[in-house]
């Protein structure tokens, strides 16, 4: 389905995404405006099988198109009308946007219905979780197409709803702020150590957003904030311009760990219940975002199912008062 791809945007994301297709076996070719950007991801080792160019027009050929430019509707919607005028009518466009609705980004793009999202998880060429997201105006057949190529390609493919932040994020969000409120209570080191030692996550909240980046987890944030009670952005996020230094933590109080692990394990089940009731993807596809692309040692399907309807409400009141 895919044998020539050029990926828009030679950043962590968009080179992450070039390494993975080229794993494929089919040619890839990176596209940047900036020559200085293009260089320092062409001097990396592993990008030895990828061409680059800075000129837009290099896509002409190419079969597969997918965009990983800086999260910003203006900006993506510019560059995806770019491309649109530049490829083949039977050519598959694409946005790795990770929290903008598809049909909004669609817009911009001439024949829409060959237009999806397929959103790869940082880092891309590793985490084997891919959102397919199809709007109103995708061709179903388009994304089912896509979803099976991915899976062939070493990686698990998830059908998700054309909604702020899809699924993936609108599950990590909740607890990647929960996380930056704590900071009232807690260093990012003693947070961190009581979510990978507490809640059986693989990696810190702070750590996270350290690999992640900032400006794209306070983005995404915003995005995700639409959606009302429970999706607010944390203040302490956006407002960190930096990385966050984390510390070395000794023990924290008894009293401070379990705050900690109550409010943040109550920021992973409220999304999660609002995706199964929502039906904005299947409960397997939800167990394996959880454990697959965030390292959930239980996913939040599974805490919905084993704790009871008193805990469960309990969890998620303390989370929502802690939001407000």
């Amino acid at each position: 389905m895919i044998s020539k791809a050029a990926v828009v945007g030679a950043g962590l994301m968009g080179t992450g995404i070039a390494r993975h297709l080229s794993s494929q076996h089919i040619d890839v070719l990176v596209i940047d405006a900036s020559l200085e950007q293009l260089e320092k991801a062409r001097g990396m080792e592993e990008n030895k099988d990828l061409s680059f160019s800075n000129e837009l027009k290099a896509i002409s050929d190419r079969d597969f198109v997918i965009e990983a430019v800086f999260e910003d509707l203006d900006v993506k919607l510019d560059v995806l009308k770019a491309i649109s005028h530049i490829v083949g009518e039977d050519c598959i466009v694409a946005s790795n946007t990770s929290s903008l609705l598809i049909k909004d980004l669609a817009q911009s793009i001439e024949s829409p219905n060959r237009f999806i999202g397929v959103h790869y998880n940082n880092p891309a060429d590793m985490n084997p979780v891919v959102e397919i997201i199809a709007s109103e105006l995708s061709d179903i057949s388009i994304a089912e197409g896509v979803h099976q190529w991915m899976n062939q390609a070493n990686k698990l493919a998830i059908r998700c709803a054309d909604t702020p932040c899809f699924v993936l994020n609108r599950q990590s969000l909740p607890y990647i702020n929960e996380a930056a409120r704590c900071l009232k209570i807690a260093t990012p080191g003693e947070i961190d150590k009581i979510a990978t030692t507490k809640l059986g996550v693989g990696l810190g909240p702070f750590a996270v957003m350290n690999l992640v980046g900032l400006p794209v987890m306070a983005a995404a944030s915003r995005h995700l904030a639409v959606l009302g009670e429970g999706y607010a952005s944390a203040e302490q996020l956006q407002a960190q311009q930096e990385p966050w230094e984390i510390d070395e933590p000794g023990e924290a109080n008894k009293e401070v760990t379990s705050e900690v692990v109550r409010r943040l394990r109550g920021a992973m089940i409220f999304p999660g219940k609002d995706i199964l009731d929502q039906n904005l993807c299947s409960r397997d596809d939800l167990h394996e975002i959880c454990v697959q692309a965030l390292g959930y040692e239980k996913s939040s399907a599974e805490w919905l199912e084993i704790l009871t309807p008193t805990v469960k409400d309990e969890l998620i009141s303390i989370y929502l008062n802690s939001c407000r």
